[in-house]
């Protein structure tokens, strides 16, 4: 690995706001102390993970300490409503992980702390699709032996989830929706929970985010994969689309800020993920906890987001889900 000195580094610096086309110049000083990321999970989640392996590589960059600091509760809604909250001065960040910011706020309004587009989005610097998985030893080797038995058997295909309403639970709905499917959702208070049952049996499948795919190769097997292409993680796995079927749904690791935030702080650190997002250690790290690196600048982030919260809309409204 090569090591940058500080020379190397304050041009890299430059180079990352000179690319980003950022009205904030290096000698304005900013960053001039610790930078603060919300994130609104317990340590050592996937969540963490990554916002924690962006820092490490961004301070390079930035030449400023870039410190995580964990606000776990109600399902992400406490750390990113103290988000909004926090002064514009871009020395508090935040993870921002769609949907699941984005579901509490369609579900049940009154009781996030925040409304959709009150973030300030500054760029996706991950994007990790859903999966399909059964037990390796499973009678269903395709998805089409799944979505054959679960239409003949309406709702006697158990598919465990992380929880009531949360990612899982929704992308399941947009599988049924896909596929005309009917299984039985079963909640778990978490992903090893969740993990736990598929694996003993209590449950038939699991839908999940890809990181489990990866993580448990040789204990699940993924049937399909709901992004827009393979992933080069997992290669032999078909997309939902290619076997058929319309159904998309895909988690992203988002850097935001408070409302109100500055233009050029905006323009600064999305100059920073967009060359973070490039180094190659990076990619492998990220691609190792099973989120795949991938650049969004401010705008396409904001019309990634305005999709999604379209779609999560669509299935509220369909299952009558708002509280």
């Amino acid at each position: 690995m090569i090591r940058l000195g500080r020379s190397a580094i304050a041009a890299a610096a430059a180079a990352v706001v000179t690319a980003s086309g950022a009205t904030l110049a290096a000698g304005a000083g900013y960053p001039e102390r610790t930078v603060e990321f919300i994130v609104p999970f317990n340590p050592g989640g996937g969540a963490d993970a990554s916002q924690r392996t962006f820092n490490q590589y961004s301070e390079k960059f930035v030449g400023k300490s870039l410190v995580v600091v964990n606000k776990a509760g109600a399902g992400g809604t406490v750390g990113w409503a103290e988000l909004v909250h926090a002064k514009p001065d871009g020395y508090t960040l935040a993870i921002v992980t769609p949907p699941f910011d984005i579901i509490p706020a369609l579900v049940r309004p009154k009781q996030t702390g925040y409304t959709l587009g009150q973030f300030t989005n500054i760029c996706t610097y991950a994007v990790v699709p859903d999966v399909i998985l059964v037990r390796e030893d499973s009678q269903f080797k395709t998805l089409a032996d799944l979505v054959k038995f679960a239409k003949a058997n309406p709702e006697k295909i158990k598919a465990a989830n992380t929880g009531t309403l949360g990612a899982d639970f929704m992308t399941t709905l947009l599988i049924e929706k896909g596929t005309g499917a009917k299984f039985t959702q079963i909640p778990f208070t978490g992903g090893a929970q969740a993990l736990q049952g598929t694996l003993s049996g209590t449950t038939d499948a699991m839908v999940a985010s890809a990181l489990f795919a990866v993580a448990q190769k040789g204990k699940l097997r993924t049937l399909a994969i709901a992004s827009s292409e393979r992933s080069p993680q997992l290669p032999d796995i078909p997309t939902f689309k290619e076997l058929g079927y319309n159904v998309l749904s895909e988690r992203y690791r988002v850097l935001a800020g408070p409302p109100g935030l500055p233009k050029d702080i905006v323009n600064y650190w999305s100059g920073v993920c967009e060359k973070v997002t490039k180094i190659p250690d990076f990619r492998s790290a990220m691609n190792k906890i099973g989120q795949p690196p991938a650049y969004r600048d401010p705008a396409a982030t904001d019309a990634a987001l305005k999709e999604m919260r379209e779609h999560m809309q669509d299935l509220v409204d369909k299952y009558h889900l708002a509280k």
